[in-house]
C-alpha cells in the first residue's frame, strides 16, 4: 500500500515511528560519542602510563628487559640496550650469547617453570671486560593469572663484588695476622674471656678451648695481682680510661708465675661493651733487665772498690814484704816469729779482702788457660778443708769441654759459691757440684754471647732462699747471715761477668739452692801444666825501681837483695831515666827495670817506659801497680814492657818475675 493509500492516521503514526527512529538513532551517536570519547581517554591513559612506566624504567639505575614465553625480547631500556646493545625482537639467548637453545641456570626458565621470582648472579663478556651481574626475574601475568612474559632486572654488581672480595681479603688477613701474630692478643667480657688468639693461649701454657671455657680471667692472673687487674678491668669499663698500659704477674698452667705486659681499651664485641688488647711475656726481658741493671750496679761499685783495693794493695805490700823480710831474721819457733806469723795470717786476710773487692774490677787483667773442670775441682779441694759434717758430691759429664778461664780468679769465685752453700747447711747435708757442657744458642733467655760454656751447678741442701732475697744475693753489701760483709756472691759474679760467663740462682724455699756457674769453653784440650822452677841467678843483677812510695821502696829494696840482685830507686820517671842513663854512660847499664804505673807527681810508668825504650830500646822492663785492671797491666807488651807485676806481691811472686824477664834476656 503506498502512501496515498494510507490514512491519514497511519501516516501520523509512521511519522511517530520515524522521529522514535530518529530519536533512537540520536541517542546511539551522542552514546557512541561517549564511547569514542572513552576509547579516546583511554588510549590517552594508556599511553600515559606507557609513557610513564617506560620514563621509570628508563630512569631507573638497572638494565631491564622484558621476554615473551619464547623469549622474545619485547622491551629493553636504554640502560640495559647500553650494557648489550639493541635486541629488540630477538631470541635472547641467541641474541645475549649466540646459543641455539636457553641458556643453562636461565632465571627467566626457572621462572617460567614455577611462577616464582629467580636471582642469579654471572659472568658476562662485554667490551670493557668481565662483568659481575645479578639478575633478577619475575613472571608477567594475565588478568587470569597466566604467565604472558617475564621481566628481567640486570643490576651491574662488580664493584660491589670487588669491593666485598677486598673487604673478604682484608678480614682473611687481619684475621692471619691475629691469629699468627706473636702477640697475645685477647677479648674480655663480664669478667671472662670470650676471645684469645693462640699466642695468647700459649703465654699461658692452655689450649685456647680451655682458656675460653675459664669461668673467670681472674683465674690466669697470680693471687698478689688479681686485685689491680680487678680495679683496672673495672677502670676500662666504666669509662674511667680509655685505655690502660701496665704489668701483671699471670700464672700458666703448670703453676710458673710468669710477667706479662698489657695494653687494653674499651671496645664494643657482639653489641656489648668490652676490653680488647695486648699481651706480651716479658719474664727473659725482665730477667735480663734485672741482670743489666745489677750489672751496672756492680760497675759502679767496681770503681769505688777496685779505687780502695788498690791503694790499699800499696800498703799490703809493704807491710807483707816487711813480715816475711822480719821472719826470715826471727829465731824459729821464737814469740817474736811467732807473733810475725800471726802478722802474716792478718795480712792474708786482709789481702783476700782486697781479691775480693779488686774481682768487681771489669777490666781485670787476667791469665785465661785451658784446663779442665776435673783439675780445677781438685786443686780447689786440695787447697780447701772438706767440713766434716758436709759431703760432696761431685758428678761430671762424660766429654767435658775445657773451660777457658782464668785458674786463680775461678778458685776464687767457687770458693764464695761453696762456702755459701757450706753454711747454708750448718747440721750437715750433701753438697752436690755437677758439670756438663751447655751450647748457648742466639736468643737464648740467659744474657750470655751465642757459644760453648761449661754449667758448673753447686746445690746444698739448706733451707732455700725466699723470692725477695732470691733477686738481691748478688748484690754488694746484702746477706742475710749475722756477721757477714756481703761480699762473697757479689765478686764470684763479677768475677764470672767479667769471664764472659753468667751466675743463676735458683731456689725453693725449704728445698735447698742451685747455683748455675756458665763458664767459657773450649772444645781442643789443654796443654800439660808445667811445674814452675826457680833457678838460682849467677852473680849479683841490678835492678832499677821507680816507685813514689817510701816504705815500698824500702821493703823492696830488703826483697831484692833476697832475689840476689842489687837495687837503686827513683821516685818518678825523671829520676829513673838520669840513673838510667848514667848508668848507661858508665858502660853498666841496668840488668831490669820495675816500673809503678800511677806516680802521685812527676811521670807515671807508662810515659817513663816511652822515653825509656827511646833511650834504650833493648830496656828490660816490668811494670807493677795496684791498678791490674789498667790496659798497661793487661796488655803490657804493647807499652813496651816484658811482664807485668800487680801488687800486692811476695818475695817469690818478684824472685819469679825477675827470673822469667833476665832468664829470657841471657
Amino acid at each position: 500500500m503506498t502512501d496515498r493509500n494510507k490514512s491519514k492516521e497511519e501516516l501520523l503514526q509512521e511519522l511517530r515511528r520515524l522521529r522514535e527512529k530518529v530519536a533512537d538513532l540520536e541517542s546511539v551517536r551522542e552514546d557512541f560519542a561517549q564511547v569514542e570519547d572513552a576509547m579516546r581517554m583511554a588510549v590517552l591513559s594508556a599511553k600515559e602510563e606507557k609513557a610513564k612506566t617506560e620514563a621509570f624504567l628508563a630512569a631507573m639505575g638497572d638494565a631491564v628487559s622484558i621476554q615473551d614465553t619464547d623469549y622474545r625480547v619485547l622491551y629493553q631500556n636504554e640502560v640495559h640496550k647500553k650494557l648489550v646493545g639493541v635486541h629488540t625482537g630477538e631470541i635472547c639467548y641467541r641474541a645475549y650469547n649466540n646459543k641455539d637453545s636457553v641458556c643453562e641456570n636461565c632465571p627467566l626458565a626457572l621462572c617460567f617453570g614455577d611462577g616464582d621470582i629467580h636471582i642469579i648472579e654471572k659472568d658476562g663478556a662485554i667490551e670493557k671486560g668481565i662483568l659481575r651481574v645479578e639478575i633478577t626475574a619475575s613472571p608477567l601475568r594475565d588478568e587470569k593469572g597466566a604467565i604472558v612474559a617475564g621481566i628481567e632486572i640486570v643490576r651491574n654488581i662488580t664493584e660491589r663484588r670487588k669491593a666485598e672480595e677486598g673487604l673478604r681479603a682484608a678480614e682473611e688477613k687481619f684475621r692471619s695476622l691475629v691469629e699468627q701474630s706473636i702477640t697475645g692478643i685477647y677479648i674480655i667480657q663480664n669478667g671472662r674471656l670470650v676471645y684469645v688468639n693462640p699466642k695468647c693461649a700459649e703465654i699461658f701454657g692452655y689450649a685456647v678451648d680451655e682458656i675460653l671455657s675459664a669461668p673467670s680471667v681472674l683465674d690466669f692472673i697470680a693471687e698478689e695481682d688479681r686485685p689491680l687487674v680487678t680495679e683496672n678491668i673495672r677502670r676500662r669499663m666504666s669509662g674511667d680510661v680509655g685505655s690502660l698500659h701496665y704489668t701483671f704477674r699471670g700464672l700458666r698452667a703448670d703453676g710458673t708465675v710468669i710477667d706479662v705486659e698489657a695494653h687494653g681499651t674499651q671496645t664494643v664485641y657482639d653489641g656489648k661493651p668490652a676490653i680488647m688488647g695486648t699481651l706480651i711475656d716479658v719474664t727473659s726481658r725482665r730477667k735480663m733487665q734485672d741482670e743489666l741493671f745489677r750489672a751496672q750496679k756492680l760497675e759502679s761499685f767496681g770503681m769505688m772498690a777496685g779505687c780502695m783495693a788498690h791503694q790499699f794493695n800499696n800498703i799490703l805490700t809493704a807491710l807483707s814484704g816487711n813480715i816475711l823480710l822480719a821472719k826470715m831474721y826471727a829465731k824459729p819457733e821464737s814469740e817474736v816469729s811467732d807473733i810475725l806469723c800471726e802478722a802474716e795470717k792478718a795480712t792474708l786476710q786482709a789481702e783476700g779482702l782486697t781479691r775480693q773487692l779488686l774481682a768487681f774490677a771489669k777490666d781485670r787483667t787476667m791469665t785465661r788457660t785451658a784446663i779442665s773442670v776435673r783439675d780445677v775441682l781438685n786443686d780447689y779441694f786440695s787447697s780447701h778443708a772438706r767440713r766434716e759434717n758436709v759431703r760432696y758430691d761431685i758428678q761430671e759429664s762424660g766429654g767435658l769441654w775445657y773451660l777457658d778461664v782464668d785458674e786463680a780468679l775461678i778458685h776464687q769465685a767457687l770458693d764464695n759459691i761453696i762456702e755459701n752453700a757450706a753454711q747454708a747447711t750448718p747440721s750437715g747435708g750433701t753438697i752436690t757440684i755437677r758439670a756438663e757442657n751447655s751450647e748457648v744458642a742466639s736468643g737464648s733467655s740467659l744474657s750470655l754471647k751465642e757459644g760453648d760454656y761449661v754449667r758448673l751447678s753447686v746445690a746444698d741442701q739448706g733451707p732455700g732462699i725466699d723470692s725477695g732475697n732470691l733477686d738481691r744475693i748478688f748484690e754488694p753489701f746484702f746477706t742475710t747471715r749475722q756477721g757477714g760483709i756481703g761480699l762473697g756472691l757479689t765478686s764470684s759474679a763479677s768475677i764470672i761477668r767479667n769471664h764472659g760467663g753468667q751466675i743463676v740462682a735458683d731456689s725453693t724455699p725449704g728445698d735447698g739452692a742451685t747455683f748455675h756457674l756458665f763458664l767459657p769453653a773450649l772444645r781442643a784440650g789443654s796443654a800439660p801444666r808445667e811445674e814452675k822452677r826457680r833457678k838460682a841467678f849467677v852473680g849479683k843483677k841490678q835492678v832499677l825501681v821507680m816507685d813514689d812510695e817510701e816504705l815500698i821502696r824500702t821493703v823492696m829494696d830488703r826483697m831484692l837483695t833476697q832475689c840476689g840482685c842489687v837495687a837503686d830507686f827513683a821516685r818518678n820517671g825523671e829520676e829513673m831515666l838520669q840513673l838510667y842513663r848514667k848508668a848507661m854512660d858508665k858502660g853498666r847499664p841496668y840488668d831490669a827495670v820495675i816500673l809503678d804505673l800511677i806516680i802521685s807527681e812527676g811521670i807515671g810508668g807508662e810515659e817513663a817506659m816511652r822515653r825509656l825504650r827511646e833511650l834504650d830500646p833493648r830496656a828490660c822492663a816490668i811494670v807493677t801497680s795496684g791498678y791490674a785492671d789498667k790496659p798497661a797491666m793487661r796488655d803490657f807488651r804493647e807499652f813496651g814492657f816484658k811482664l807485668s807485676l800487680a801488687k800486692p806481691y811476695t818475695i817469690s811472686d818478684l824472685c819469679d818475675a825477675l827470673h822469667e824477664v833476665l832468664d829470657d834476656k841471657g
